[in-house]
């Protein structure tokens, strides 16, 4: 008793001085705070793969669609979206693309707007746009593809403020006519989500309604409280009420009723962002989770047809503002998982489902469905995983469970982007945030990779996220809708284990095996694993493909296929060959290989000397050079076409290997596009040819430093620079490099010389004065560091603009920028003056660089 007494005293005491203490400064939502966010965190293991990803938007043909024109009016219909949908309308076994477009002001009249586009997949990694398409001029969130007629094609469901379209596929020609019998009422229209819930063979759709929003402009002044967090009434979803969600039942016939209020499936309460069918109790049912905004979530259970509402004993009533959903068995313990994506300032949310710890196995290939003892349940498991503190600063959106890198398990991908405004005049721009990507070292953690990668760790202000195998070169893909810019397409190239690729073809309702797989469960075995996918709904406001892909590690073979086929038929097919794209049809035993590409990279031929100068005289093969090498420097500089420039620059070396321009910039624009090997290989025949070239030299260090995969990479990234420095000492570009590599390297105080001396000969080099305004601030000068800030802010002019805006022209290409290692982090910089805020995204990039490359 005297030692419970004396401990009872001391917790006491502890707590009377710790209230004494002075506690530390409130939290500010989006506020960078390593106490905050970097608690639970765990150091990046040796064996984590690297995260190689490749930006082929404009070389995929996908760089001219742009998703808002006008200036914002700070109206929430402007900001909420736009997704994207992978789906394959014609049927040629690759995946097309559809871009949502939010249109633009809502003060523009409907003409103005930017239109929605369908890009054809051209199966040589090139898209190219349906120009039969409807011209769809909206404010658009979401888009999903289904078969609803049961023809065979994919049929799209289009969403907006005001806008609820269905389009009907005219067998894969392109043109899609619109369905005027499929009900269009006025509301808010979110996510769309396609799922056939009494088993009848005939696709249903859910469609949120998000808020019952009344547009006025005046309101805009107004302030109000989000989650503690002052915004503009006319951002605020609590401003406005709750829209009422719709379930339309088909018929079978190509028409549709509207059942959800019958059903208690419309969720009135809620502000719904999105909706995922899921079989998530194993009973061939699909049942129904709803993300809110500012609202509980709901969970509706399928009871063969009907619903039950088991949110709360399920323990998934997630009252936080809910966005983006992805479910995946991420611990392979033979139930599926609930991922869910929040607003600023709250943790994301990975629900463990228990399903399979208090039942009996439902993941082997021997299991099955039913029998039920136990109801579900759900524990929060994101914290302990590395997926909730990380996410306080940040809004997150899409997501999706991808495994990137082939070994077995389902990795994590979440498209993040602020909805608060940057100080500034009106129209004040949007904060961009980057990607995470979330490596999962076998359902112990989540290690976020991105950091590490570019094209990971951009800002832009991403909205819809979705995956897809676009070049079919076993590997999954990734694109992002960014508002008020366009698209980005990231090829996967970490993926390092054999993978297997699925397509189901489920029987329609006619029972012909002419359907996608719609709710279908897959479990593959593979060297006595199990490893579970299925044929999903949506994540925020956008939806990724229909095939299925395994990655199997270093086995390349799966011994047994399991298709749980909606309503509960079991069928098995095996053994197959890994690294393979197979056909699976309900009723037929028999697998179908289905022929692939190969991948190949668009723009990625090598060059081919021009027909016409393979021979002749030297006068003829000289206007010809002229002539391609001109029309390289057109397309590179005026038509921002990097595809046609390599190709032109290609021929005219073809004709004289040693014209250094051509080298150059051919070098220049393949690094544009990620392609940094191959860009360098051509500045070092540059170097060949010129061994006094300093761009050669100083180009070979800014492509090795952006790739650099550890130590090794940014030495030798120095040593060119240092190099291009001796050769031209006058030129600032080399020496700001120079500067950047140090800091990538870890040796502040020589960064800090380096940058000192480029400002010197620069007094305008902007990133010379924000790099030296990082490096006093980690040096715990915050006073130099905030008026190197704003000397960076002056440096860059009185037309200034930030970026993460989803103002008109906001993406506007330069005819030339050179790029330097850390370029994108000053580019992206909002012009916050707090360091904290100004700095915490590249302060993450380099430290996990750090920690990767001191890593044994």
């Amino acid at each position: 008793m005297g030692l419970l007494l004396g401990a009872l005293l001391a917790a006491g005491l502890a707590g009377w001085w710790g209230s004494r203490r002075p506690g530390p400064a409130a939290y500010r939502p989006d506020e960078s705070s390593r106490d905050i966010t970097s608690g639970l965190a765990i150091g990046l293991p040796p064996e984590a793969p690297r995260p190689r990803f490749e930006d082929v938007t404009r070389a995929a043909g996908l760089d001219r669609f742009r998703n808002f024109t006008g200036d914002r009016t700070s109206q929430i219909p402007e900001d909420m979206g736009p997704g994207l949908a992978w789906g394959d309308f014609d049927n040629d076994g690759d995946d097309d693309l559809f871009l949502v477009s939010a249109g633009g002001a809502l003060n523009l009249p409907p003409e103005q707007l930017t239109p929605c586009a369908l890009y054809e997949n051209l199966g040589n990694g090139t898209f190219r746009r349906v120009e039969a398409f409807p011209d769809l001029r909206i404010h658009g969130m979401s888009a999903a593809w289904g078969d609803y007629d049961g023809d065979g094609w994919m049929d799209l469901v289009v969403t907006g403020y005001n806008v609820l379209i269905l389009l009907h596929n005219e067998k894969g020609t392109g043109r899609f006519v619109r369905d005027e019998r499929f009900p269009s009422p006025p509301g808010f229209w979110a996510g769309a989500s396609w799922g056939d819930y009494d088993n009848d063979r005939a696709l249903d759709l859910y469609v949120c309604g998000y808020i019952q929003y009344a547009g006025n402009l005046e309101d805009r002044a107004k302030v109000s409280d989000q989650i503690g967090t002052a915004v503009p009434f006319t951002l605020n979803p609590a401003s406005y009420l709750p829209g009422t969600n719709l379930l339309f039942h088909n018929a079978g016939d190509g028409t549709f009723s509207e059942v959800g209020a019958g059903l208690r499936v419309q969720n009135p309460e809620g502000r719904s962002l999105t909706a995922l069918w899921h079989d998530f109790d194993e009973d061939g049912w699909l049942d129904l989770y709803v993300a809110n905004d500012i609202s509980d979530n709901v969970l509706y259970r399928n009871t063969g047809g009907a619903f039950e509402d088991v949110s709360h004993p399920a323990l998934v009533a997630d009252y936080r503002s809910a966005m983006g959903l992805a479910a995946g068995d991420y611990n392979r313990d033979g139930d599926d998982d609930l991922f869910i994506t929040h607003w600023v300032a709250q943790e994301n949310a990975l629900y463990d489902n228990t399903w399979a710890d208090f039942n009996r196995r439902t993941n082997g290939v021997s299991g099955g469905g039913g029998g039920k003892s136990y109801p579900l349940r759900f524990l929060d498991s994101a914290d302990m995983l590395g997926l909730g503190q990380i996410a306080l600063p940040y809004v997150g959106w899409g997501t999706e469970f991808v495994d990137f890198d082939g070994d077995g398990w389902l990795d994590l991908v979440v498209a993040n982007g602020n909805t608060l405004e940057a100080e500034g005049p009106v129209p004040r721009r949007l904060k961009p945030q980057e990607l995470f990507l979330f490596w999962n070292r076998r359902g112990q953690f989540f290690h976020n990779l991105a950091p590490l990668s570019r094209e990971l760790s951009t800002p832009h202000n991403n909205r819809g996220l979705a995956c897809a195998d676009f070049d079919n070169d076993g590997a999954m893909d990734i694109a992002v809708a960014q508002l008020g810019e366009g698209v980005q397409l990231l090829r996967n190239r970490m993926q390092a284990g054999h993978w297997l690729k699925l397509r189901l073809k489920s029987k329609t309702r006619a029972g012909t095996p002419t359907g996608f797989g719609d709710g279908a469960k897959v479990i593959a075995r593979v060297g006595g694993v199990d490893l579970r996918r299925t044929v999903s709904s949506s994540s925020y406001c956008s939806q990724s493909s229909h095939t299925l892909h395994f990655g199997l590690g270093s086995t390349s073979r799966v011994e047994q296929v399991e298709v749980r086929w909606l309503g509960g038929k079991v069928e098995r097919f095996g053994p197959l060959e890994g690294d393979r794209f197979w056909e699976l049809r309900e009723g037929d035993p028999t697998p179908h290989p289905v022929p692939v590409g190969g991948g190949t990279a668009a723009g990625s031929a090598p060059p081919t000397p021009p027909a016409a100068v393979s021979g002749g005289d030297e006068r003829a093969r000289l206007v010809e050079f002229w002539r391609l090498e001109r029309g390289a420097m057109e397309a590179m500089k005026l038509r921002h076409d990097e595809a046609a420039a390599i190709e032109g620059f290609r021929q005219a070396l073809a004709i004289n290997p040693s014209h250094e321009d051509s080298r150059y910039y051919l070098g220049l624009c393949l690094a544009g596009r990620g392609e940094f090997e191959a860009a360098l290989r051509e500045f070092e025949e540059l170097k060949r040819t010129n061994p006094q070239s300093h761009r050669a030299w100083q180009q070979s260090g800014v492509v090795r430093a952006l790739s650099a995969q550890g130590a090794a990479d940014l030495a030798e990234a120095e040593r060119f620079l240092l190099k291009a420095n001796q050769l031209n000492p006058e030129e600032t570009g080399a020496l700001l490099a120079l500067g950047e590599v140090a800091l990538m390297r870890g040796n502040t105080g020589v960064a800090e010389e380096r940058l000192t001396a480029a400002c010197r000969t620069n007094p305008r080099a902007v990133g010379g004065l924000f790099l030296r305004g990082y490096a006093a601030w980690k040096r715990g000068d915050t006073t130099g560091a905030r008026d190197l800030l704003s000397q960076t802010r002056a440096a860059l002019g009185p037309d200034w603009h930030p970026a993460g805006t989803t103002a008109e022209g906001d993406v506007r290409r330069k005819q030339h920028v050179d790029a330097s290692p850390l370029a994108r982090f000053w580019q992206s910089w909002g012009g916050e003056t707090n360091p904290p805020a100004a700095f915490g995204t590249i302060d993450r990039f380099l430290a996990q660089g750090a920690a990767a490359s001191a890593a044994p």
